[in-house]
């Protein structure tokens, strides 16, 4: 007997200690947004713990001469590759490139040109797309006789079944209930 109040009040220790933990983390919940809004109020989200110098945690700072040396290294990589790359075209006497000149522009006249023949093209376009339309228009009437005779007959639904469907369902619902 002894045992189950005991194993009741462990129950319920375990009970009330996950509801307090889901109640703290909810206020947890809570104090993150509000820190949000007034870092975001602040102008960005900095941490407490960033360091106080002007650089972003975590970015590595070279030395003007650890930059120099990299940078001669990188152009004597450079140097190489180009001496390779030259060997060969020159072997294989590839065929000469044109020489880049100055950029084609087009002239006012010739603009002119073009204008004059897209606006003929879309005048040519517009007469097409108006004449079978104006062809079939006249002999089409609403009301006539042949317009009706070229639909389809349209099957309609009677009213009468679906009357009786809904009619029959409050008395089936009777039986069931």
């Amino acid at each position: 007997m002894e045992y189950n109040l005991l194993m009741a009040s462990n129950i319920n220790d375990v009970e009330i200690l996950q509801a307090a933990l889901v109640g703290l983390q909810h206020q947890a919940s809570e104090i993150d947004t509000k820190m949000a809004e007034i870092r975001a109020r602040i102008g960005g989200s900095q941490r407490a713990s960033a360091p106080e110098s002007g650089r972003p945690a975590g970015k590595r700072v070279l030395s003007a001469a650890a930059r120099r040396r990299m940078a001669a290294a990188q152009r004597k990589r450079w140097a190489a590759y180009r001496k390779g790359e030259k060997a060969p075209v020159s072997a294989q006497k590839a065929a000469p490139a044109k020489p880049a000149g100055k950029k084609r522009k087009l002239s006012p006249a010739g603009k002119k040109r073009i204008a004059e023949a897209n606006k003929k093209r879309w005048a040519a376009f517009r007469a097409a797309k108006a004449t079978p339309a104006k062809q079939a228009s006249p002999a089409k009437k609403k009301n006539s006789p042949a317009a009706n005779k070229s639909k389809k007959p349209v099957a309609r639904k009677s009213i009468a079944p679906q009357a009786a469907r809904t009619a029959a369902l409050p008395a089936e619902q009777a039986t069931t209930a």
